[in-house]
């Protein structure tokens, strides 16, 4: 194993300390990393989503513990798992994390008696691994001698392997121990050694090895154990078989051997899918579990993130560059104070921002002139990429913004909040940041709804409440976790941005979470608690025409996923009764947005950003 993708889950992150020491060998070998997994499990009855505010502490604790962990070499990271069965939200983390050393903590006295769920679960694990598994009883004290206790058995290559990186990292003295049987035949202890020298040839680290003669291997193992710090194990049918998993004889034995213990199991063969069987559909309740977790394990909140020097910390390793783009129409009175609030905070302060550039849609006030002032980029959209000619609204603004943003991280926020703060970037950058699984963050948040001079808490968000949300639990029922489908503030890589349509009018927000949703699934989107919004609100006029809008992109969705000519079908002409005192009329509209193409599909993009430096650069 030339390098370790670790997977270490605990249902208690506040006590994880003494097993990452004792596995900080593997995470610090050459181009390893490894998931410190915060497990919580629901009861059956209860919905996993009842886990929100849970997951947000555990998160918040295995952010300081992954912090910690950045000062070696290793790269270590936080995730939580919700599950109504711990070990199978394990082994789902196992799959998705790609993990190939699995790492469980050995539950001994008074903590396998107090914890009967976890002790459930590594028992679980360890009779059906979803990869190679390590079973570890940490202990403090300095590792200088490490013995591998060898007779040839299915696990002994692993356990040897994970030895010569221990002594690889600490300098510690490797010691591989071969217990025969007095009573051996002379045919069989040859056959023996032959297999034990093949297994230690491999091995690149000098090997001291001891020889002992013993009817009791066991207590031979113990015996010799005394002299060294660490001792690795190759699991027998005796230690890892139900129903003594973790019964009497690896109890025992754990009890009695010094130091750090580890007993290590390779996982069985992966079972391929027989390609003429027919995938299981999934039923209704298991698809409402899995937006329950959803929900759970991917909404965050602003204030997870607002350690703004560890946020420039991971953008510095990760080595990637942010854009933000305001687009604007007509807002002399907010642009100015939206500009500062990010400039200052996220640009002087800390750099977190690499760029700040105003895409404006031709408006007719000084908010172009305002932006400027301030020492931002303006650009018209309009006058970008003008071969395909321009339409109206903000999705095409966004769309042609993909040309001329250049970071790898892309966020956009609307610019009519006058209750502007730094978090409305930072909240959505954060799960970008930390977690390379999320390529797509949705903010949410409380919307008051102004009647006059009075703001009411509540009240926003008619068009999300009224239309988009029914729609998404009609149609798109593995959406119906999002808060706020519609919301004006979302951030996402490049690479994904870049690949998906644009519409380019009010179903622009719609359109892109369904098409990132369709094309890289549900756990890639997030929504981040971005507290409260408040601006300027639109006339129910204006919305009823927004609604229309975004009811078109749904069905189109709906029909290219079914593949039926849905919106061909529909009228695109909304008729809009206007009233005065006791006069009426309707006025008629064409409401409908055009869709533009996924950015990596324009020739002049693909080459701007491909392009091979002059011989002269």
């Amino acid at each position: 194993m030339s390098h370790y993708r670790l997977l270490v889950p605990t249902t208690n992150p506040a006590r994880s300390g003494p097993v990452l020491k004792a596995i900080s060998p593997f995470l610090n070998a050459e181009d390893s990393r490894g998931t410190l997994l915060g497990v919580i499990e629901i009861a059956p009855e209860r919905s996993l989503s009842e886990g929100v505010e849970v997951a947000r502490a555990y998160r918040a604790l295995l952010s300081r513990i992954a912090r910690y962990a950045e000062e070696g070499p290793g790269e270590l990271r936080g995730l939580v798992r919700i599950a109504h069965v711990a070990a199978q939200g394990i082994r789902e983390a196992a799959l998705e994390t790609d993990a190939n050393l699995l790492v469980l903590e050995a539950p001994t006295g008074r903590s396998a008696r107090a914890d009967g769920l976890w002790t459930n679960a590594v028992e679980d694990l360890l009779v059906d691994p979803p990869c190679d598994v390590a079973l570890v009883r940490a202990d403090p004290q300095q590792i200088c001698s490490v013995l591998v206790p060898v007779r040839g058995g299915p696990n002994a290559e692993l356990a040897l392997r994970l030895a010569e990186s221990v002594c690889k990292q600490t300098g510690a003295v490797l010691s591989v121990l071969h217990v025969f049987s007095p009573r051996i035949s002379p045919e069989s202890r040859s056959r023996e050694e032959a297999a034990f020298l093949k297994l230690v040839s491999r091995v690149e680290v000098p090997v001291k090895r001891q020889t002992v003669f013993s009817v009791s291997v066991r207590e031979a193992i113990i015996r010799e154990a005394q002299a060294h710090q660490l001792v690795i194990l190759g699991a027998t049918l005796s230690l890892m078989h139900r129903p003594m998993v973790l019964g009497a004889p690896a109890s025992r034995l754990l009890r009695r051997l010094p130091g750090t213990v580890m007993v290590v199991k390779t996982a069985g063969p992966v079972q391929v899918r027989d390609p003429e069987r027919p995938l299981r559909l999934e039923t209704r309740a298991a698809a409402g579990e899995r937006v329950d977790r959803w929900f759970a394990e991917n909404t965050f909140h602003s204030r997870e993130f607002a350690d703004l020097k560890r946020l420039m910390g991971l953008k510095e390793r990760q080595g990637i560059t942010i854009s933000l783009g305001l687009p604007t129409l007509n807002e002399q009175l907010t642009i100015g104070k939206v500009i500062r609030t990010f400039k200052h905070a996220l640009m002087d302060q800390v750099p977190l921002l690499d760029e700040i550039v105003v895409i404006d849609s031709g408006s007719s006030d000084r908010t172009t002139r305002v932006a400027e002032r301030l020492g931002v980029p303006v650009l018209q959209h309009a006058e970008i990429l003008p071969r395909y000619g321009a339409f109206s609204g903000k999705g095409e603004a966004l769309w042609k913004s993909l040309f001329t943003l250049k970071g790898d991280l892309i966020c956009w926020v609307d610019t009519d909040i006058s209750n502007i703060h730094p978090k409305f970037v930072y909240g959505l950058l954060g799960p970008l940041l930390t977690d390379p699984e999320i390529s797509y963050v949705k903010g949410f948040y409380r919307r008051p709804l102004r009647y006059g001079s009075e703001l009411q808490a509540q009240g926003g968000g008619r068009v999300t409440e009224l239309a988009a949300r029914p729609m998404l639990n009609l149609f798109f029922p593995e959406l119906s976790g999002l808060v706020q489908p519609l919301s004006g503030e979302y951030a996402g890589r490049r690479a994904v941005l870049e690949s998906v349509p644009f519409f380019t009018g009010y179903g622009v927000e719609l359109g892109l979470l369904l098409a990132i949703s369709e094309a890289y699934g549900l756990r890639t989107i997030a929504q981040v608690d971005l507290g409260m919004r408040v601006h300027r609100n639109q006339s129910l006029f204006d919305l009823s025409k927004m609604a229309f809008a975004i009811i078109q992109v749904g069905l189109k969705h709906l029909g290219d996923r079914h593949r039926i000519h849905l919106l061909e079908e529909v009228n695109k002409t909304m008729k809009l009764i206007h009233y005065d005192d006791e006069r009426y009329w309707i006025e008629q509209k064409e409401i409908e947005d055009q869709e533009r193409p996924p950015m990596n599909s324009v020739p002049e993009y693909f080459l701007a950003r491909h392009r091979q430096p002059t011989a002269e650069g």
